[in-house]
């Protein structure tokens, strides 16, 4: 069941982001998916505001579904992307096995207990095609801005950041992303921060992957 702090999230004008990630359109462009759109399905998991959706959509890519447990955020989401849009979660993706080239869980893995992050990525590799493309971001350890509120335990905290207070977040170690991740053919990883503007003491820091099956 979604955290109620999820639908209030998209009832607030902060959370509606415009513009993709600078991060996933280079590992776009970097394995050349940028010039090959055209027959391609990509799946975005936890959606959001549909901000990737409508990068797909001007890429060309030919079939987009997005997943999102959040019905406020499918709604902002219909306002990016004609496609298919789904209420549901990384654990159980109502998705056929092998029926897509592409997917992308930019922002919403870390959003689960710990331990089910290898469930949720067990249900990535059944619905990608053999060759296919995960495309993801993890909240590192490192992260100060998210990693706040109630810890349970394993790195794993109920936030009480503003306006996602009661929210379930995992923070990873570079070895739990090298396990994590080794149940694909091959993964790549690096590390992306930022300090929030007008508090340098605030970092938040991403693991960002990319893995074939």
């Amino acid at each position: 069941m979604i955290e109620a702090s999820w639908e209030t999230h998209y009832t607030a004008g902060k959370s509606e982001l415009l513009y993709p990630d600078e991060n996933l359109v280079r590992l776009l462009r970097k394995n050349r998916l940028l010039a090959v759109p055209a027959g391609l399905t990509a799946v975005d998991l936890g959606c959001g505001s549909g901000r990737h959706l409508r990068l797909l959509a001007d890429l060309g890519v030919s079939r987009i579904v997005g997943l999102d447990a959040s019905f406020n955020a499918l709604v902002i989401s219909r306002r990016q992307c004609p496609g298919p849009l789904l209420q549901g979660n990384n654990l159980h993706l109502p998705l056929k096995s092998g029926s897509a080239d592409i997917v992308i869980a930019w922002g919403s893995l870390h959003y689960n207990n710990k331990y089910d992050l290898i469930a949720m990525l067990e249900e990535v590799l059944r619905v990608l095609k053999p060759g296919g493309y995960l495309f993801a971001t993890l909240r590192s350890g490192r992260d100060t801005c998210l990693r706040r509120g109630k810890h349970l335990g394993n790195d794993t905290w109920i936030t009480d950041l503003d306006d996602i207070s009661g929210s379930t977040a995992s923070f990873y170690s570079e070895e739990e992303v090298k396990v994590s991740f080794s149940i694909f053919r091959g993964f790549t990883y690096g590390l992306m921060e930022r300090t929030i503007m007008g508090d340098i003491t605030k970092l938040i820091s991403h693991w960002v992957i990319e893995a074939r099956k």
